[in-house]
């Protein structure tokens, strides 16, 4: 089986490095698009993955020039919706008639309507996560997998990936329209060989909001603070914003028919101490646009198709929207 991982950052790189050390035992090709400092390191180094006291570390083809690969069986897109569609073109050059194209991503993703049942309420406008549908016309909505990532990991150094402690390292493979078909089950096989697991659900899109208002009780307040998620517990204020965003967050699931068995107790215990720096805020970090529309703004559509208020989730998108703009890092507002 041919894999490309298409953006080896943190959650790429620990997919890359994990195939790349144990991928060829299990029968898969991996390689990796990448740009930069960590294309370099690859290149000149491999990727190291730090799994707790486990180190894998393995050598892989890498490139910034994707057509250069060819057609691949199976392609695992990591990269943040804030810079997906830029890319479509790239990845629309290496699907071939068999290729499926895993979105390994949070929020919410650009094919979420494809396939869906009605939940009994208006749809949301979602155009804004496929501009133009250009991921739609290189791709192909019929080749899509969804993927709801369960991995926290961060780059320390241009090749080293370091994976946060307490993570489940869990890589949730789903249909659109929630069938068990052949090549779902071949490519969780083909990953769990490599050491990867990838369970297989028939409703990928509960697995997704799920990650979703775990992330939108963190996210925004660790890239408004520039705080790891354990702030959010040594101060009251942000506990009860925190709170405050998953209610609204489940509630707007619940009206679009998505039924979550979580709360914030039993995602966080009584507060978060996490020292894990949420991706939003790697981002601002590394002067990289965040994900905004797919973990924010999609957000406020579903609320707004379902008429629900959520005034909490449209402050810290305001404010972060803001902070993203004064960085370049967000498009100006058009009035």
């Amino acid at each position: 089986m041919r894999i490309v991982v298409f953006g080896a950052g943190a959650v790429g790189g620990h997919l890359a490095a994990r195939l790349a050390a144990e991928g060829p035992g299990a029968g898969i090709e991996v390689a990796a698009v990448a740009r930069g400092v960590q294309l370099a390191a690859i290149r000149e180094r491999g990727l190291t993955l730090h799994i707790g006291d486990q180190r894998f570390t393995g050598r892989l083809r890498a490139t910034d020039r994707p057509r250069e690969l060819g057609h691949q069986d199976v392609v695992i897109v990591t990269l943040k919706s804030s810079v997906l569609s830029d890319s479509a073109e790239a990845i629309g050059s290496l699907v071939g008639p068999e290729t499926t194209v895993i979105f390994a991503m949070n929020g919410i993703p650009w094919w979420y309507l494809y396939r869906a049942e009605a939940a009994g309420t208006a749809r949301p406008d979602l155009a804004f996560l496929d501009p133009n549908e250009r991921l739609a016309r290189a791709i192909g909505l019929e080749r899509v997998v969804g993927c709801m990532i369960n991995s926290a990991n961060e780059v320390i150094e241009p090749g080293v990936i370091r994976n946060s402690p307490g993570t489940k390292n869990k890589f949730t493979l789903g249909e659109p329209d929630g069938t068990i078909s052949p090549r779902l089950s071949a490519i969780s096989a083909a990953l769990g060989r490599a050491g990867i697991p990838a369970p297989i659900s028939a409703s990928i899109r509960t697995d997704i909001w799920d990650k979703l208002v775990r992330n939108l009780a963190t996210s925004p307040v660790c890239a408004m603070t520039g705080e790891p998620i354990g702030v959010i517990g040594r101060h009251p204020e942000l506990l009860d914003l925190s709170r405050n965003l998953m209610r609204e967050g489940l509630t707007v699931a619940g009206a679009h028919g998505i039924d979550l068995d979580v709360d914030f107790q039993r995602a966080y215990g009584d507060r978060p101490i996490s020292p894990h720096k949420s991706s939003m805020l790697q981002d601002f970090e590394r002067d990289r646009p965040p994900e905004i529309d797919g973990l924010l703004k999609s957000v406020q559509a579903f609320a707004r198709a379902a008429s629900l208020p959520v005034p909490h989730v449209d402050a810290v998108t305001a404010l972060v929207v803001e902070k993203a703009r004064r960085m370049g890092l967000y498009p100006k507002a058009e009035w």
